[in-house]
């Protein structure tokens, strides 16, 4: 999968069964890449309720099923 890892992008916690942008907390902001590695580095459970939202793009929703996000984040490409 060809993903946009250099674009700008921001990792924000969402409250539980929340509908609206109120409430939500910034984590990072920076790469796509770098957001991915943030969520990498975190604790299966640390990883609930997570939005990673590209800034300058305007796309539709993503969701991931099952394992599928876990594997995403697994094959993250190792810099450095």
């Amino acid at each position: 999968m060809d993903f946009p890892w250099t674009e700008a992008a921001t990792l924000v916690r969402m409250p539980a069964a929340q509908k609206d942008d109120e409430g939500n907390e910034l984590l990072y902001e920076g790469s796509l890449l770098l957001m991915a590695q943030k969520v990498r580095a975190m604790k299966p459970i640390e990883r609930r309720h997570l939005k990673i939202s590209l800034l300058d793009r305007i796309v539709r929703p993503h969701t991931f099923k099952d394992g599928s996000l876990a594997a995403l984040i697994d094959d993250i490409p190792v810099v450095g």
